[in-house]
């Protein structure tokens, strides 16, 4: 499981990046936002960006990790 993090670590930081521009876009484009989509859009971005930090540091830790 720690190989895959540390080879997906980058995509997930895309995907993160991809959702929070989804939930701003959702916000910001003039009409009633659906609440409950853009809060599930900010925590799927959440979570990415936790896959990726852990992806980042099984990646570059070290072996003393």
């Amino acid at each position: 499981m720690k190989r895959w993090l540390a080879r997906l670590a980058f995509s997930f930081l895309i995907l993160a990046g991809l959702l929070a521009w989804s939930g701003y876009k959702e916000l910001t484009d003039g009409g009633r936002p659906d609440k409950v989509r853009v809060g599930l859009y900010f925590v799927a971005a959440g979570m990415s960006i936790g896959l990726a930090m852990r992806g980042f540091k099984e990646r570059h830790g070290g072996e003393n990790e």
